[in-house]
């Protein structure tokens, strides 16, 4: 990272985060968390600096498309870094309030000439100067915009999963559904200990840390304003566990008890497994099991900051992992990830149409693989951060018609009314439950006779 400079550090702590993610398979949380704590940057610049890297992120296909007609030259062509240091740029202009039009363009120009020269500067300059001047920009779609393409342009979503959202919700619904996918999300935490919930939320008053539990789940926290440094000292004493409430409703949905053995298939990293764990009361045995090595050492990181060493971990793929039946299983599939367009914004630039009919194959293949490591009148749990019928519904129908022995059970009597769809599986929708959208079906094979 440049030293001795007068750009703004946050600007270019946010500028190296976002040209590692380019060419990286990290996830976007990842890469930050690497390159803010290099820096050693605190409070506000700490803040600024995630808010540029996640605004860039957000709103990278509306400010590609304001950027390509006033791009001298092929925008699609241009030097990776500098299309980033433009895109950082229109964000701070348009949607970045505290941040005054001089200081956005100066700035910005400053990183660029640092990066990649005068000329890149000089161009740059003119083109945010441009920007600042003709603001309509930001809230005019493309000339000849359909109806999708307008919804594209305005909520900064790739066309393909705006139809996928039309064609599930509705225009009116989808419309809110994209809407809320830009906003930032809390950060949901569950402790580890139940009996320390009490202490726990007087730590968070006293550090005035804006929260509320969650409606769903006993144990999970939103934290809507966290102090970073204190929650990560929480996280390292072992205390808490990041994990979504739509994650633990899908180890609630497995129901499992002490004693039990249990599988998670597509484990990495960890944060099921941990909810399950809990459930279990530590008490059995629980195998984890994911193919994936690096995220396999997240996993393993997790088990050890939070004492459950007895976790058994294994690398495989899902669909060829050889063992004993188990009494309970839950295959979380890979899958389009459309249920996490608030919380893992790039994925909505990483992931493509033709990805979901690739995935059906693999979802398909490891629910079948899942079921014959079920023991008769054991369970078996299939699970996604999808919110797309095709990857949900129609798989487990599928499944179904092919294997008579499993039976459907209703998700009602595990888990709240509201979290239920109509199917009796647990579905949920961050713009109507305020979590990551998921689902999960709970199937029960059938005792010999």
């Amino acid at each position: 990272m440049p030293t001795g400079t007068t750009a703004s550090t946050a600007r270019v702590v946010a500028a190296d985060a976002l040209v590692e993610l380019e060419k990286t398979e990290e996830f976007a949380d990842e890469v930050l968390s690497k390159h803010l704590g290099l820096s050693q940057l605190r409070g506000s610049d700490r803040a600024l600096a995630a808010d540029l890297y996640w605004g860039t992120i957000r709103w990278r296909g509306r400010l590609d498309s304001i950027l390509t007609p006033v791009f001298h030259g092929d925008y699609r062509r241009a030097d990776p870094v500098a299309r980033i240091l433009l895109r950082m740029g229109a964000y701070q202009l348009y949607g970045q309030d505290r941040i005054p039009d001089h200081a956005a363009v100066s700035q910005t120009v400053e990183l660029a000439i640092q990066r990649l020269g005068k000329k890149a500067g000089g161009l740059t300059n003119a083109i945010l100067r441009r920007l600042a001047r003709e603001r309509d920009r930001w809230t005019t779609p493309p000339d000849g915009a359909d109806d999708l393409a307008q919804l594209s342009f305005l909520y900064s979503t790739p066309r393909w999963i705006v139809r996928e959202l039309v064609e599930r919700f509705g225009v009116e619904e989808a419309e809110k559904a994209l809407d809320v996918a830009n906003h930032r999300p809390p950060i949901t935490v569950f402790l580890m200990d139940l009996s320390g919930a009490e202490a726990f939320e007087q730590e968070l008053d006293a550090h005035e840390i804006k929260w509320e539990p969650s409606p769903f789940l006993d144990g999970y926290y939103r934290l809507f304003a966290p102090s970073f440094p204190l929650v990560h000292a929480w996280l390292d004493e072992g205390r808490l566990t990041v994990q979504d409430e739509s994650a633990g409703l899908a180890a609630a949905l497995l129901d499992p008890s002490p004693g039990e053995k249990i599988l998670d298939l597509c484990a990495a990293p960890g944060g099921k497994s941990l909810a399950i764990w809990r459930r279990m009361k530590g008490e059995g045995s629980l195998t984890a099991v994911d193919v994936d090595s690096h995220r396999l050492e997240r996993l393993r990181e997790n088990l050890v900051r939070v004492g459950a060493s007895e976790i058994q971990v294994i690398e495989s793929d899902a669909t060829k992992f050889t063992g004993e039946q188990y009494d309970r299983v839950i295959a979380d599939v890979p899958c389009s990830a459309t249920g996490l367009l608030r919380k893992q914004p790039d994925l909505r630039w990483r992931r493509k149409s033709h990805h979901i009919g690739l995935q059906h194959a693999i979802q398909h293949e490891i629910l079948d693989h899942a079921a014959e490591l079920v023991r008769p009148g054991g369970v078996l749990v299939y699970s996604t951060c999808s919110i797309l019928p095709s990857e949900n519904t129609e798989i487990v129908h599928a499944f179904l018609k092919t294997h008579p022995d499993f039976l459907r059970e209703d998700a009602r009597g595990f888990l709240p009314e509201s979290v239920v769809g109509g199917h009796g599986d647990l579905e949920t929708f961050t713009h109507v439950h305020e979590t990551d959208g998921a689902f999960a079906t709970r199937l029960r094979r059938m005792s010999h006779s």
